[in-house]
């Protein structure tokens, strides 16, 4: 037996047991209302048996059953029935019957009523789905054709605008095509023998893809990103990799804050106020001041002397350094 057949089986058994279930609650209410002589009806075994009159219906077994004991009564209330006078009692049994026929068809009126208003509101939801469903649709179907005439409108654009080259190329043959402009615009920059000798002197080693980074950026582009690598190193701040600031800076298209000339201002600078803290320390120069002509500095015995002329004599930062270190 397959994976189907089972499934099968075993929903028949599900639903052979409610079956079984339903005609064992459906005879335990028959005996309930025989013994208090009450009225069988559906809507009676319905109420005490705790299922709808719907449900009842559903097997025929039990309909019939119901019909049956209900028709047996109906037969023996006509046989009990006689032209003459009926007695108190009889009386109080057929009005109490009526109450309890009442009171049945009061609560199958309920029921009817709870399964008319679900079946009006599934009634109503799926007619709102299908509304959404229509929308939802047409919609589709109007962006579908909006999106056709879009194609259709690039193509016949794309054709004109062939059309207007080769009008161009053949009037005037010197013309470039603007996508050849395009693609060598940006052309690839060689990794020379200066290029080289400049990235190794900031310890910044080649690796495959630094290079080919490198060889797809122009030489503008690589100038920038080393000029901004130097400015960055300059800071003394700690770099994990120095390779990988550069390819950075390449990727992200870094400038230098700093022009060629302040650069090597900077650098002036910077190396003079090491010299000029070194010799004022080694008593060799009291102050400094600077002219249009350069820096001028006074030496111990007063004369105000050009730096260059100081650097002439020896006095030049590697020899103060190292002084300072015997």
């Amino acid at each position: 037996m397959n994976g189907k057949e089972q499934r099968i089986a075993k929903l028949n058994a599900v639903q052979q047991q409610r079956k079984q279930d339903c005609i064992d609650r459906t005879e335990k209410a028959i005996s309930k209302l025989l013994q208090n002589n009450e009225r069988v009806s559906f809507g009676a075994i319905a109420r005490i048996a705790n299922v709808s009159v719907s449900y009842l219906y559903k097997y025929p077994e039990i309909k019939e059953r119901i019909q049956d004991i209900r028709d047996q009564q109906v037969k023996s209330a006509r046989k009990l029935t006689r032209p003459q006078t009926a007695s108190e009692k009889s009386k109080q049994v057929m009005i109490k019957q009526l109450r309890e026929r009442i009171n049945t068809l009061e609560w199958e009126k309920k029921e009817l009523k709870k399964q008319n208003e679900k079946m009006t509101g599934e009634l109503y939801q799926i007619g709102t789905k299908l509304d959404l469903f229509d929308r939802v649709k047409q919609e589709t179907i109007r962006q579908a054709e909006e999106i056709k005439k879009l194609k259709a409108e690039l193509e016949s654009t794309k054709n004109e605008l062939s059309v207007c080259q080769s009008k161009l190329l053949e009037s005037n043959p010197k013309v470039t095509p603007i996508s050849q402009k395009l693609k060598h615009s940006v052309t690839d920059t060689p990794i020379n023998d200066s290029l080289k000798a400049k990235l190794s002197n900031l310890g910044i080693r080649l690796n495959s893809t630094l290079k080919k980074i490198i060889s797809s950026s122009t030489q503008q582009e690589v100038n920038n990103a080393i000029s901004a690598v130097e400015e960055y190193l300059a800071t003394d701040k700690k770099v994990k990799s120095k390779a990988g600031l550069l390819r950075t800076a390449l990727e992200e298209g870094w400038t230098p804050n700093l022009t060629n000339e302040e650069r090597q201002l900077t650098q002036v600078t910077d190396t003079f106020s090491s010299w000029f803290k070194l010799a004022k320390d080694q008593g060799i120069v009291q102050a400094s001041q600077g002219t249009k002509d350069g820096i001028l500095v006074m030496e111990s015995t007063g004369e105000w002397t050009p730096l260059t002329t100081m650097i002439e004599k020896g006095w030049t930062l590697e020899y103060l350094q190292k002084r300072n270190q015997e």
